[in-house]
């Protein structure tokens, strides 16, 4: 059964995660080491089988390893964890992690390693309420995803996630960055912090 966990300002910032201290209290906090990512807003996605410092330039980790667990960095992005009974993913999804697909490569991944009933939550992020984009962003990206659409010139990012993960569950804690003090927002208070979402087997 996997575990996991979302931060939240309370905890800190892990916007730098080779900060020792703030690494340091997340380790002792879960009892693991964690592997992080060097996000980039693609569709890149990795297989970690040990852990290293830093996996450079991707939006996606995979393992099968019970030996440490996986973090995603976000403060309006999606942080978007996965999981079945012998892989777990953390995945960064934003407005262009969804345009990308990188949450569906994720998941084509974790089948080629035997996972099966994948399962996903999503995190404390902007919601479809308060993510304003321009007309003309707003426009193409409806016509591409249309469940992201709703109140106009905003969109909604769970929804265009679920549509695009038709058959796997995901749950979305329903927590809105932008909306809730407790979280880090760089769209709300121009934070350059960041929170986590971390999973392990």
């Amino acid at each position: 059964m996997a575990r996991l966990l979302f931060t939240a300002k309370e905890f800190g910032s892990l916007a730098d995660p080779l900060c020792p201290p703030t690494r340091k209290k997340l380790e002792d906090l879960i009892g693991m080491p964690v592997q992080y990512m060097q996000q980039s807003h693609s569709n890149n996605v990795s297989v970690v089988s040990k852990i290293g410092i830093l996996q450079a330039d991707t939006d996606s980790l995979i393992s099968p390893s019970k030996e440490f667990a996986l973090a995603v960095r976000v403060a309006d992005c999606m942080p978007l964890l996965l999981y079945s009974k012998n892989v777990v993913a953390a995945v960064h999804v934003g407005r262009k992690g969804l345009l990308n697909e990188v949450a569906l490569k994720t998941v084509e991944k974790m089948k080629t390693l035997s996972s099966e009933q994948i399962t996903g939550v999503v995190g404390p992020h902007i919601c479809g309420d308060c993510y304003e984009v321009g007309e003309q962003m707003a426009t193409q990206i409806h016509q591409t995803h249309p469940a992201t659409g709703g109140k106009k010139n905003y969109l909604n990012l769970f929804a265009g996630l679920k549509e695009q993960l038709a058959g796997i569950p995901v749950e979305n804690l329903n927590i809105c960055t932008m909306e809730n003090q407790r979280y880090f927002s760089y769209r709300a208070r121009k934070d350059d912090a960041r929170q986590v979402g971390v999973i392990a087997l």
